[in-house]
């Protein structure tokens, strides 16, 4: 009984996992992650309403990564072939923007959207794919666009989370998925198809900040590679009442 009574307080004193009942409402990168779904072998998940399937850039980019996203009879993404291999933004791009969609409950994936617009070069904010998907519209830009979209996201279920491209230092562009809001410090929670590696360990979900104004990265996981980049474009995707 000793033993039992010992157990029984060290499981109490354990840390509780945390929780949250939605999306919405998760403001740690652990509440985040509950709600991001990860693909297992060599098939994504199917998509659910309410939560993220993640989508993957490259193996390079973590064991996430789901060749028949982005590979298929018709046309193959993951060749050099019209540069999409090399031309890291626009498979940033397309990825989060199959996220965002997700989070709605549409299924597409990077190669589907080329078969949707039937061409293999296509560029954000791909409204010629969200047209043939025909129960989606993008969000028309307004004042204050990052703010409102995020205000949008974290009110309506039926509001994308915010999808925001910004150009690093270096030159280089970079794509997020903002899925998750921190109230005591302003700061956010991001999806990144890159899967960038901190230490070791890959981070498909991790915080990020931006200067007040919502024009540059302030701080990130990934301090030196991010700090000061500028925002460029900032999306969102909203569902058609039928």
């Amino acid at each position: 009984m000793k033993r039992i009574l010992i157990l029984l307080l060290a499981l109490c004193l354990l840390p509780i996992t945390a929780c949250a009942e939605s999306l919405l409402t998760a403001d740690t990168v652990e509440e985040v992650g509950q709600f991001v779904l990860l693909p297992e072998g060599d098939q994504l998940p199917a998509v659910e309403a309410g939560k993220v399937r993640y989508i993957s850039l490259t193996n390079k980019a973590g064991r996430y990564f789901v060749e028949s996203a982005w590979r298929n009879d018709s046309y193959d993404l993951t060749t050099k072939t019209g540069g999409y291999k090399a031309d890291c933004a626009n498979m940033h791009t397309r990825a989060v923007y199959c996220m965002a969609l997700s989070y709605l409950g549409i299924d597409v994936t990077p190669v589907m959207m080329s078969e949707l617009s039937s061409s293999r070069d296509i560029t954000a904010p791909f409204d010629g794919v969200t047209a043939r998907l025909g129960n989606v519209e993008r969000v028309k830009p307004k004042a204050y666009v990052f703010d409102t979209m995020v205000e949008n996201y974290l009110n309506d279920p039926s509001y994308s989370p915010v999808f925001v491209q910004f150009r690093k230092p270096n030159g280089a562009m970079h794509t997020v998925l903002v899925v998750g809001y921190i109230p005591e410090t302003g700061g956010f929670i991001i999806a990144d198809p890159a899967a960038p590696k901190l230490d070791g360990e890959t981070l498909h979900v991790y915080k990020m900040a931006f200067h007040v104004m919502r024009q540059t990265v302030l701080h990130s996981a990934f301090y030196d590679a991010f700090y000061a980049s500028q925002v460029q474009d900032v999306y969102q995707w909203h569902l058609i009442e039928e």
